[in-house]
């Protein structure tokens, strides 16, 4: 069996002096085969960030770039590795991408590839190991590399395969010299790179943070992160001010293939900044709190619908049905017909069905002194019934007109001890607070953060992870 110095000897000379089984290997196809061996966790991890020019103290550059690593060289997979030249007789191996339709089964691509039944099914078993095939989606590309004649006795055609794990793995399976098949998973080299955008809100934070190169996903993020303290529809005001720093994955093409977590969030309301920071725990759950360590989220949002104006108020008004004055013991938020609506805040259900006038309805026990309720729905999510304990957050139904309804709409209800209260001037004290060990590492990167903030050249920054 050839040791490691003799693989990388024969990879690095000149391919007509390689052994003839190192040869068969061809450059489009990176699959290397184990004899014994896992290959789960192989490959090369992220290198750490080295600093690069930061934006300016005014932000003049939307998105800029923070940090960046070089890209880590190509991945070394331990232990012996081998390709199969046993099963070929004549002839090179063949290459091929299957892409997956709607209702395909990873042993049904292999088996129009023409591999039988039983070898799809060793090969299928062994990559379980590292993937899970149920995870396949419409449009995904698999890669098949299979021998183009099999001599008899040969173990069988499929000489391996591969396909896209996640935005950073590769996972695949190879045939091994004994006949059977090994699993192998291999980061792809890429370079993490940590990005800033910043600017002034002239119109709609969401849509002035997109102009300034803001992926949507980290904008909608931040807006989620604010949700528990800003009523994005009454307090934003132009002149207003955000500011976000999110990390991002480049492959050696330049091309971004993935957006991490949001590292910091502010926003400036009439002159008043909130700060927000990703904290990890030594657990690995991620959390955000800020600068004296109480975490962001509260015991019930402030909205329960994105992307929603406010259209009525709690207080007395003329009711546009009954053309009378009346209380409105509610907030009305103004939604297309289907938009998702979410729970306030974890609790179980009370009441989930038609009640009169609020048409279809649904109210959520929080604990012994509040409650919420969400009226004129237009349809129930399925699960949500009396007794049933929900998260904050999940969907519990979707914005409708049943009921005494002029259009589609949700009516929101906070109820303290039974009564409804004005949901815009309640307010909850942080759920989480940091001390210990944990507010010692929470503090040390929130200060690399504010250091690098203040720092108009060079920033001192590295990632925070734990891979």
């Amino acid at each position: 069996m050839p040791s490691k110095r003799d693989l990388s000897r024969w990879f690095a000379s000149d391919r007509r002096q390689r052994p003839a089984y190192i040869r068969v290997m061809r450059r489009s196809w990176p699959l290397l085969i184990v004899v014994g061996l896992s290959f789960a966790g192989a490959g090369a991890a992220y290198t750490a960030v080295s600093p690069m020019q930061a934006p300016d103290r005014k932000f003049a550059k939307p998105a800029s770039l923070v940090t960046a690593a070089e890209p880590p060289p190509a991945p070394i997979i331990p232990g012996a590795v081998r390709l199969p030249s046993d099963p070929l007789a004549g002839g090179g191996p063949l290459e091929a991408e299957a892409q997956i339709v709607s209702g395909d089964t990873l042993s049904a691509v292999l088996q129009r590839s023409g591999v039988g039944g039983d070898e799809a099914a060793r090969a299928i078993q062994s990559l379980r190991k590292v993937y899970d095939p149920r995870t396949l989606r419409d449009g995904q590309a698999v890669s098949i590399r299979l021998a183009s004649e099999v001599s008899e006795g040969a173990p069988g055609r499929l000489l391996g395969m591969q396909l896209v794990k996640s935005y950073d793995r590769i996972a695949g399976v190879g045939r091994t010299l004994d006949g059977g098949f090994a699993s192998y998973e291999i980061l792809k080299p890429l370079t993490q790179q940590r990005a800033r955008g910043a600017g002034k809100i002239t119109s709609s934070l969401f849509v002035d943070g997109v102009a300034a190169d803001v992926p949507v996903k980290a904008m909608a993020s931040f807006i989620r992160l604010f949700s528990f303290d800003v009523d994005f529809q009454r307090d934003i005001k132009p002149g207003d001010r955000f500011d976000i720093m999110y990390d991002r994955f480049v492959d050696r093409d330049g091309s971004v293939v993935h957006y991490g977590d949001i590292l910091y969030a502010a926003l400036t309301i009439s002159g008043k900044t909130m700060k927000l920071f990703r904290h990890e725990f030594a657990n690995g759950r991620v959390k955000y709190f800020n600068e004296q360590g109480r975490g962001n989220k509260k015991a019930l949002l402030r909205t329960p619908i994105d992307g929603a104006r406010i259209s009525s108020g709690f207080g007395r008004r003329r009711h546009p049905i009954l053309k009378y004055s009346k209380m409105h013991k509610g907030v009305d938020f103004a939604a297309p017909s289907g938009t998702p609506i979410k729970a306030a805040g974890d609790g179980v259900i009370s009441k989930a069905g038609w009640n009169g006038g609020y048409g279809r309805y649904v109210r959520i026990k929080h604990n012994k002194t509040y409650q919420t309720a969400y009226a004129h729905l237009r349809r129930i999510a399925k699960g949500i019934k009396p007794g049933k304990r929900v998260k904050q957050g999940q969907v519990i139904g979707y914005v409708g007109s049943s009921g005494r309804s002029t259009g589609p709409h949700l009516h929101y209800e906070i109820l303290k001890n039974s009564k409804q209260v004005n949901p815009r001037r309640v307010r909850f004290q942080s759920a989480e607070a940091l001390g210990g060990k944990e507010m010692k590492r929470f503090k040390r990167f929130r200060d690399k953060i504010n250091r690098s903030l203040k720092t108009s050249g060079k920033p001192d920054l590295v990632a925070q992870t734990h891979r």
